[in-house]
């Protein structure tokens, strides 16, 4: 064990001088122990346990780095500081031991590589600190063995069902098949957990590399079904002529389409390949980032084609007509349930509803700077979402298309797409988002140059004068004055 990182940690240091000072006793328990053993970079997290009340172990953490102590659950005594400190933020919780000992408190807890303790004051001491591991945690982890704790442990809280198949997607761990057995049996327990709950862990599910497998896995325990009633019918309903896969197959492939293209931006896109990752990366809402909301939108941009699927013409083809508009619906609906902020219902209601305006914009011989600039005024940074989701959902519809590098020779209309969104892209960066946000000409010296009052003819003269001026047909107040006096003011929006 690399014991030398524990001891470079300000966190530990700072926890280590100050239960000295109080004489309590400290084990760090948990992920910090698993990633540690796992030899991957100690993590942001840290978790502390002891005998007694550890309130003031907390409070004396908080001071020494100026935040706040808080109550987390007070059923189990357990309190979170929040250090903001750069370059990352920590969570550190301190819990009362739950038992006579540590063997008993971490028998108590979710999954056997969580259920590890080391003693903080030998931690610190040159030498090998004691690994406490009462359930064989370190040889599940050896064999890459994702195994729970007890059925029981499962019950108290089902949220951990969730959890295990984010965990083993994330750290490329394999579910025990008892373990497997145990969620099957108590998978309709998951909706006892607070949606609050629930959409954390979920979310926290798509933000990690190979997503589409954490979905698939939780759709074969049988869980994404509990959690997302939605998907019914999706694994039978086929998709017409246009796919090659029914629609729960295509989903699933979208969403590995979309992280195909994430992980290729310096290939695909290399002069925006960094704002494209900080464009993805940002976060949202607490837990919940872009790219994981893009996708959660990938996986679910057809979910009204259930609903909307008729069968027209002589030869019975397969149409979805609106099924952008019902999924917005659908959407918006999940999204309620999942308690997202407004800005999260926003952006998947939007890219939801706009899925399809790519595959429009791709069938023009050419995209207009206008059509641009109006893609871009409609959509704003969703754009870039949408752009990205139609060349997702293109890649995803057709076998041989997910692999790297792409086909040399893809499908005209797939090729159309990648090279729209790709120009989109180029827009969006170089033009749209450089270009001043003040006019040539306000309302006012509108209203004066023609003598108009106020009212919708100034206000669609100023969109025109916009449009005509992000376009490139305008750049000086002389030349908007003369744009502005050549359209028909009786349709100043034709």
């Amino acid at each position: 064990m690399e014991e030398r990182l524990l001891r470079k940690s300000k966190i530990l240091q700072a926890v280590h001088r100050l239960a000295q000072k109080r004489g309590q006793e400290v084990y760090l328990v948990g992920g910090a122990i698993r990633d540690l053993l796992l030899r991957k970079r100690l993590g942001k997290d840290f978790d502390f346990v002891g005998p007694g009340d550890l309130s003031g172990l907390a409070h004396g953490l908080a001071q020494e780095f100026k935040c706040h102590a808080f109550p987390l659950d007070e059923t189990f005594g357990t309190w979170r500081v929040v250090i903001k400190r750069p370059p990352r933020k920590a969570e550190v919780d301190f819990s009362t031991m739950q038992g006579r000992d540590m063997g008993e408190d971490l028998r108590q807890r979710d999954f056997t590589l969580n259920s590890m303790a080391i003693g903080l004051k030998e931690i610190f001491p040159p030498g090998t600190p004691t690994l406490i591991d009462p359930l064989g945690g370190l040889s599940d982890l050896r064999q890459r063995i994702l195994r729970a704790n007890s059925e029981e442990s499962l019950r108290q809280d089902p949220l951990r069902m969730l959890r295990a198949f984010r965990l083993a997607t994330t750290l490329g761990l394999k579910i025990d098949q008892e373990t497997g057995k145990m969620v099957q049996r108590n998978k309709k327990l998951l909706l006892h957990s607070a949606w609050e709950r629930i959409r954390s862990e979920f979310f926290t599910g798509l933000r990690e590399i190979r997503a589409y497998r954490f979905l698939r896995n939780l759709h074969e325990a049988g869980l994404l079904q509990e959690i997302f009633p939605e998907i019914e019918g999706w694994e039978e309903l086929d998709q017409g002529n246009h796919h090659d896969f029914l629609l729960l197959e295509h989903s699933f492939k979208t969403v590995e389409a979309g992280e195909l293209i994430f992980s290729h931006f310096q290939d695909l896109f290399p002069t925006y390949a960094l704002s494209l990752e900080n464009h993805f990366s940002r976060v949202i809402e607490e837990g919940v980032s872009r790219g994981a909301l893009f996708k959660f939108v990938a996986f679910f941009h057809d979910s009204g084609k259930v609903d909307s699927r008729s069968l027209e013409g002589e030869t019975k083809s397969i149409r979805f007509l609106d099924h952008d508009q019902l999924g917005e619906k659908i959407n918006a609906t999940i999204a309620r349930r999942m308690k997202l902020s407004r800005k999260s219902m926003r952006i998947i209601s939007t890219v939801t509803r706009q899925h399809m305006r790519i595959l429009s914009l791709s069938k023009a011989k050419k995209v207009t700077p206008r059509a641009e600039y109006r893609f871009f005024r409609d959509l704003g940074k969703e754009g870039i979402d949408v752009a990205f989701l139609a060349l997702a959902d293109g890649l995803a519809a057709r076998e041989n298309h997910l692999h790297w590098p792409l086909a040399q020779e893809l499908p005209a209309d797939l090729e159309r797409i990648r090279e729209v969104s790709g120009e989109l892209t180029r827009y969006y960066y170089e033009e749209f988002s450089q270009k001043p946000q003040k006019p040539l000409l306000d309302g006012r010296e509108i209203m004066e140059a023609f003598g108009l009052s106020p009212g919708e003819a100034v206000g669609s003269l100023l969109a025109r004068l916009r449009e005509a001026e992000m376009a490139g047909q305008v750049r000086t107040r002389e030349e908007a004055l003369r744009y502005l006096k050549s359209i028909d003011r009786s349709n100043p929006l034709g």
